[in-house]
C-alpha cells in the first residue's frame, strides 16, 4: 500500500526485475513527487480548463540537462528531481533500454520525441554525447536559430515524424530570438486498445456539467466491467477511483471522480504522492457500471514557467554553467516545451448516436456506478512498475474534445 507511486523512468525498461536497487528507488521517489508538483503548478492556472502533462517527459528533459550541468544549475535540477547529483549520471544508469518494451508491443501506440537543439557553431562534447546516448532517448541536433522559419519547420517536422503524425506544430517562429542558443523539446502521444472494449452502439449523447456549472452535450461511452474500484473520503471530501485496463496489461487509465456534491478543486487540494499511491493500492476488484466521455486532450506546456515555480531557474539564465555540454559559456536554455496528447474512445470502432434504450442492456445488476458526467482526474499508469506517464484533468469536454468524424482523419 505504501509502495512507490511512479516506479520511475529508471524502471520502465525491458526485463526489469521486481527487486529495486537503491538507485532505482531514489529515482522512483523523485518522479513521484515531481508528478504531483507539476500538477499542482498547472492546475492553479485559471486559464486552463483541461490539463495534461507528463512527469516522465519532464524528468527525461531535466536528466538530459543534468548530465551537462554544473554548479547552481546542477544543484537546482537534482533538488527538483530529489537526486544526489552524481556527475557520472549513475542515477540514470538503468535508462539504457528505456521504452524498448513499448516499441515491441502492438496493443498500444506510445510515441516519444525528446530532443536538445543547439545553435550551429557550438561544439557538443564527445563525453556528453556518449553519456546522453547511454542514459537517454534524447536526440542532440544543431540548428541555425537565426533562420526562424527553417527551425520551426525542422523541429515540428521531426516531432511529427517521431509521433507518427499525431503531434504537429509543437513550436512557432515566435519562440526564436537573436539570443536563442538551446531549446529543449519533449512530445509524447498515447493511444491504447481497451482490454474490454466499449460497444460503439451504446455510445450516446449525455449531459456533462462543466466546472463553471454550465451543461453541454457530449458522446458518453458505456460499459459494465469487473475492475479495480473504490470509494474514498478524505477531510469530508468524497470521491470514486476507477482503473480501466488496456489490452496487454501494460497500461491502465486511473480515473478519480468527485461525488456530485464535491467540486474537482476540493479533490485537487488533497492530492499528494502518498494519496495517489493509496488509490493504486486500495482499490478492489468489483463489478462497475461505467459511463465515460469520449475525449482527446492535447496540450502544450511552457516548461520554463512551470519549472521556475519548482525553483529550477538557473538553466534559463545567462551565465549558467552548462559546460558539460559545450565549452562555450554563452549558453543557457532559451525554451523548454512539452506537448502531450492522449485519446480515449471506444477503441477505434465507428460510434453512432443512439437512443437511451441502449442503457438498459448495459446497466444491469451492479450497484456500483461510475458516471463521469462532471470534471474528473485521470492518470495513465504503467502497470509493471506503477509509474505515471500522464496526469491530467478533463473539466470541459468542449475544449479539445474530439468527435468520431475528427478521429477518422487522424
Amino acid at each position: 500500500m505504501r509502495s512507490a507511486l511512479f516506479q520511475s523512468l529508471l524502471l520502465i525498461t525491458a526485463g526489469m526485475s521486481s527487486t529495486c536497487s537503491p538507485i532505482s528507488n531514489l529515482m522512483a521517489d523523485s518522479t513521484t513527487q515531481l508528478a504531483v508538483d507539476l500538477y499542482q503548478v498547472l492546475h492553479c492556472s485559471p486559464a486552463e480548463e483541461n490539463i495534461i502533462h507528463s512527469p516522465l517527459g519532464v524528468a527525461l528533459l531535466l536528466g538530459t540537462v543534468q548530465l551537462g550541468a554544473k554548479g547552481k544549475a546542477l544543484n537546482e535540477i537534482t533538488q527538483a528531481l530529489k537526486l544526489q547529483g552524481n556527475k557520472d549520471g549513475e542515477e540514470f544508469s538503468l535508462l539504457q533500454t528505456l521504452f524498448s518494451v513499448t516499441s515491441e508491443k502492438k496493443e498500444f501506440t506510445f510515441n516519444l520525441a525528446n530532443a536538445l537543439y543547439l545553435q550551429e557553431g557550438f561544439i557538443v562534447k564527445e563525453q556528453y554525447l556518449h553519456s546522453n546516448k547511454e542514459f537517454f532517448p534524447t536526440a542532440i541536433k544543431l540548428l541555425n536559430f537565426q533562420d526562424t522559419k527553417a527551425c520551426t519547420e525542422a523541429i515540428s517536422t521531426w516531432v511529427e515524424n517521431k509521433t507518427d503524425g499525431k503531434i504537429k506544430n509543437i513550436i512557432s517562429s515566435e519562440e526564436f530570438g537573436p539570443l536563442t542558443r538551446l531549446i529543449l523539446v519533449n512530445a509524447i502521444y498515447f493511444k491504447g486498445d481497451w482490454k474490454q472494449k466499449f460497444k460503439p452502439e451504446a455510445t450516446h449523447e449525455m449531459d456533462f456539467t462543466k466546472r463553471d456549472g454550465s451543461v453541454t452535450k457530449i458522446p458518453m461511452m458505456h460499459l459494465q466491467l469487473r475492475t479495480k474500484f473504490g470509494h474514498f473520503s478524505d477531510n469530508n471530501v468524497s470521491y470514486q477511483v476507477l482503473e480501466l485496463p488496456y489490452k496487454g496489461k501494460e497500461f491502465s487509465l486511473v480515473l478519480t471522480l468527485p461525488l456530485e456534491d464535491v467540486t474537482i478543486e476540493e479533490v485537487e487540494k488533497l492530492i499528494t504522492a502518498q494519496l495517489i499511491k493509496d488509490w493504486f493500492a486500495e482499490t478492489q476488484e468489483e463489478e462497475v457500471e461505467i459511463s465515460l466521455p469520449r475525449f482527446k486532450i492535447e496540450q502544450t506546456v511552457n516548461l520554463q514557467e512551470t519549472l521556475r515555480s519548482l525553483n529550477v531557474t538557473e538553466i534559463f539564465s545567462g551565465g549558467c554553467d552548462l559546460s558539460g555540454i559545450t565549452e562555450s559559456s554563452d549558453i543557457h536554455i532559451s525554451k523548454a516545451i512539452q506537448k502531450v496528447c492522449i485519446e480515449v474512445n471506444e477503441d477505434g470502432s465507428e460510434a453512432a448516436a443512439s437512443s437511451s434504450t441502449h442503457m438498459a442492456a448495459i446497466m444491469s445488476m451492479s450497484h456500483n456506478q461510475f458516471v463521469a458526467n462532471r470534471p474528473f482526474l485521470f492518470i495513465l499508469k504503467h502497470n509493471p512498475t506503477g509509474s505515471i506517464v500522464f496526469m491530467g484533468r478533463l473539466a470541459n469536454p468542449d475544449i479539445q474534445n474530439i468527435r468520431r468524424r475528427d478521429m477518422e482523419s487522424l
